[in-house]
Parts: C-alpha cells; sequence; structure tokens
C-alpha cells in the first residue's frame, strides 16, 4: 500500500481538545466529514477517523484499530489503563467482559426496574410541584447516582467521590498538551489510589463489585483486573447516562412536537434513545493504535500510528442520516455508534437504556409540556453534555 503523504491526505489543523470545539463542535465535525473518511490532524499527529461508515469499519477491525495500546491520547493515562477492560483486545478483552458484563444483561437487569419506576415517580411528582428544575442534578443524576452506586456496592469515600472521579477519567483521556487532561490526570490517581487500596470488607458482599473480586478468586480474572473494572462500572455508567439523560430533556423541551408524539405512543421510547443518542452523543471520541498499514476507503493510514474514533461526528454523517441535524423520534437509528460498535460495544448499554426508559415513560405520563429556559454545555475532553439545564414542567 502506498505510504502516507501528506499533500495528498485530507489534513487539519483543527484543535480537537480546544475549548472552541469541545463548547460547539458540530460546525467542526462536518467540516471534518466533508474532508473526508478519514482525516490527518497535523496538531495531535493523529487521524481522525469522521463517517459512519468508517467508524463502524474501523470498530469491527480489532486487529487493525487496537485497543490493547491504550484508548487515550497520552502515554501517563495509557500505561495506567494498562489490563483494563477498555484497552485490551480479544481474547483477554473477549474474557473480562464476559465476567463484568453478568449483572448488566437485560435478564439480571429487569428485577431493578420496579424500583427505578418508584424513583422516578417520586422524583418528577416533586419536581412537578416546583415547575422549574435543573434537569441535569435534580433529574438526570437521580437514578445513576442513587441505585447504580449503591449495586457497585462502594464505599461512602467510593459513592461521595464517583461523579468527579469519572469527569476527571474522561477528561485524562486528552493530550498532554492541554491543562484539562494533566487536571484529570491527578483526578485519575486519586481513583486508582482508591482502587488499590480498597479492601474487600468495604465492600457491599451482595454488589457487583464484590462479585468481581468473587470471579478473580476464582481465577476468571486477575485481581488487579477486577478492581480496575470497578471503574468501568461506575465511569461509563454515570456520565454517559446523566448527559444522555439531559440531552434528552433539551431535545423534548426543544421540539414540543417530539414530545407529544412520544405522549401520545409510548411505544417509541425506543426508537426516540436512539435518536437523542445519536444527536446528543455523550462521548466525543475514543483512540486506537494501528498496527500495520490499511487503507480505509482510500485513504492510506500508515502502521504505529494513532486514530481517533469520532462517534459524536459519525452520528451527523449526512451520507448515513437524511437531515442529520433533525430530530425525529420516529427515525429508526438503531445503527447509531453512540455505545461503540464490534467487540467494544458498550456494556453497559442496557442499563443506560432501562434507566432513560424509565425516566422517559415517567415523564410521558405525567408531564404536558417541557420548556426550556436556560442551558449550559459542560467542558470535558471525551463527554458532550450539559452542566446545568434549567426546565419548566406543565402537569398533565
Amino acid at each position: 500500500m502506498e505510504r502516507f503523504n501528506v499533500t495528498t491526505s485530507p489534513t487539519s489543523d483543527l484543535d480537537f481538545w480546544s475549548d472552541e470545539v469541545l463548547l460547539n463542535p458540530y460546525p467542526h465535525y462536518k467540516n471534518l466529514r466533508d474532508a473526508g473518511s478519514a482525516v490527518w490532524l497535523r496538531r495531535h499527529s493523529a487521524w481522525a477517523i469522521t463517517r459512519h461508515a468508517s467508524v463502524r469499519e474501523a470498530l469491527l477491525n480489532g486487529e487493525v484499530f487496537s485497543s490493547a495500546r491504550g484508548c487515550m491520547m497520552n502515554d501517563a493515562t495509557n500505561r495506567a489503563m494498562e489490563g483494563v477492560m477498555l484497552c485490551s483486545d480479544d481474547p483477554g478483552h473477549r474474557q473480562l467482559r464476559r465476567v463484568f458484563a453478568r449483572p448488566l444483561m437485560p435478564a439480571a437487569l429487569a428485577p431493578l426496574k420496579a424500583r427505578l419506576k418508584r424513583l422516578a415517580e417520586q422524583r418528577v411528582d416533586i419536581l412537578l410541584e416546583r415547575k422549574k428544575f435543573d434537569a441535569v442534578s435534580d433529574l438526570a443524576h437521580l437514578l445513576p447516582l442513587t441505585v447504580v452506586t449503591e449495586l457497585v456496592g462502594l464505599s461512602d469515600e467510593g459513592k461521595a467521590n464517583m461523579l468527579s472521579w469519572a469527569a476527571g477519567i474522561f477528561n485524562a483521556f486528552g493530550p498532554d498538551t492541554h491543562q484539562r487532561t494533566l487536571s484529570g490526570v491527578a483526578i485519575m490517581q486519586q481513583a486508582f489510589v482508591y482502587l488499590r487500596t480498597l479492601t474487600r470488607d468495604s465492600l457491599d458482599p451482595s454488589g457487583w463489585g464484590a462479585a468481581l473480586l468473587n470471579a478473580a478468586d476464582r481465577g476468571e480474572v486477575s485481581p488487579e483486573s477486577a478492581k480496575a473494572m470497578l471503574m468501568d462500572y461506575l465511569a461509563p455508567s454515570l456520565d454517559t447516562t446523566i448527559n444522555a439523560t439531559s440531552g434528552a430533556m433539551w431535545l423534548f423541551a426543544r421540539h414540543f412536537e417530539q414530545w407529544q408524539k412520544l405522549k401520545d405512543d409510548p411505544d417509541l421510547i425506543p426508537q426516540a434513545i436512539d435518536e437523542v443518542l445519536r444527536l446528543e452523543s455523550p462521548i466525543r471520541a475514543f483512540s486506537r493504535f494501528i498496527t500495520r498499514d490499511y487503507e480505509l476507503d482510500g485513504i492510506a493510514l500508515p502502521a504505529n500510528g494513532r486514530a481517533l474514533m469520532l462517534y459524536a461526528c459519525a452520528n451527523r454523517d449526512e451520507r448515513r442520516y437524511v437531515d442529520p441535524e433533525a430530530f425525529d423520534i420516529e427515525r429508526n437509528a438503531r445503527d447509531h455508534v453512540a455505545f461503540g460498535y464490534g467487540t467494544h460495544m458498550c456494556a453497559g448499554m442496557h442499563l443506560a437504556r432501562l434507566e432513560i426508559s424509565v425516566l422517559l415513560e415517567t415523564l410521558a405520563h405525567k408531564v404536558d409540556r417541557l420548556h426550556l429556559i436556560e442551558a449550559h454545555r459542560g467542558s470535558n475532553n471525551t463527554l458532550w453534555g450539559f452542566s446545568r439545564l434549567d426546565v419548566a414542567a406543565e402537569a398533565a
């Protein structure tokens, strides 16, 4: 295959982790998609994989686009994450995932729905009495912070710090030329100290965390991997679900006709969740290591480089979705890549769907209309979502 040639391959000077891009990414994503399926980011010495088809192709090819050399853009975080589920390839990844995913399968989660429903109904009733509320802290935080941290069975210290630790870890995914990344690395180190010093006695013996340690006792995973996977339960299960939930509130508050469709036909909730995830993808991008020369859509990617899988960019690809900027809950968007694709597809997606579904079911029954008051985006190297979302709700 012809080697990479900067004069013939699509290139960009975009700083993917600048405040400008973090807070208003979509025009930049479009420019990257228009430039090509793979675009060389000169500032970061990495390829941006931009289009829906190209992202799916790359994610399906774990032999070429490897996770085992880390999914982050700096060496410190990649070293710290060595051997964890996110940063591993099959067959080792498959074994870790088999243990990790046991409590996250639909059958295992089914008994949880009644409790989630009770919590959602109680909270929505309180918020309707107030009429105005922050959809992030008052609503989107509810189920992940109340239920997920309890199910994992962490100590009080872990529960109290999980949200800030998770946001810091996702910031640590960026390049070390950015202060936001360096701050995230420091927070990540605090979280890993907690995990390394965690004792079995500090875990709920019936929780998911204790089950990981029990699996290590049986030799199914290493003790180090078992503790590292505790963070896998919490970081993805908190921020991503919170951001998707608040994204749904923002979209429905701005599109009353779509909210009315959902109220008229709650069977549309699964499709609505896919459409929310497509438009408001909670994860911007993860990187992969290119193990050998590879041609992607006619563009030569050389071995030993980095490729960024731009999930949020791919989910608005005009080549895949008609009128991709539009919010349409009747759209078939099941093939979105917000949860990733292939072997590393998000193991917690069934839990995320369950939590969002329960909230939407409750809101559709109890809320006639949502009104957007004020929205503030958060700034994170990896996450896309709101730091605050003030809305008003009219009771049905």
